[in-house]
């Protein structure tokens, strides 16, 4: 399979100590990583999503992946910028199937 793209599976925010205020109180931020992943990526309808695989999701884009446990349902995808959700893993053999939809906002 030829994965030619790359996407960022977003993860957990970590708090780091970033300084103290004014009142000797600690400054935290929040500093989340981004796990690339190589996949290839297609355009993909809920229409198709329901005839292809049976399910009624809200869908945008279908990855196509090396089978990776970090991809959840509901786990934070990176692709040009753009935030997207998964709504969808498909787990075959040799590969999965993702489906991710737009962030709102």
């Amino acid at each position: 399979m030829r994965l030619t793209k790359t996407v960022y599976l977003l993860g957990e925010g970590e708090e780091v100590l970033v300084g103290w205020n004014d009142f000797g109180e600690p400054i935290y931020e929040t500093i989340s990583t981004k796990i690339p992943i190589q996949c290839e990526i297609e355009p993909y309808s809920s229409k198709l999503a329901e005839n292809r695989y049976g399910i009624i999701v809200d869908v945008q884009y279908r990855l196509f992946t090396k089978p990776d446990e970090r991809l959840k349902l509901g786990e934070k995808i990176e692709y040009k910028d753009k935030n997207y959700t998964i709504t969808g893993v498909m787990d075959f053999d040799r590969h999965y199937e993702v489906l991710i939809k737009k962030d709102d906002a």
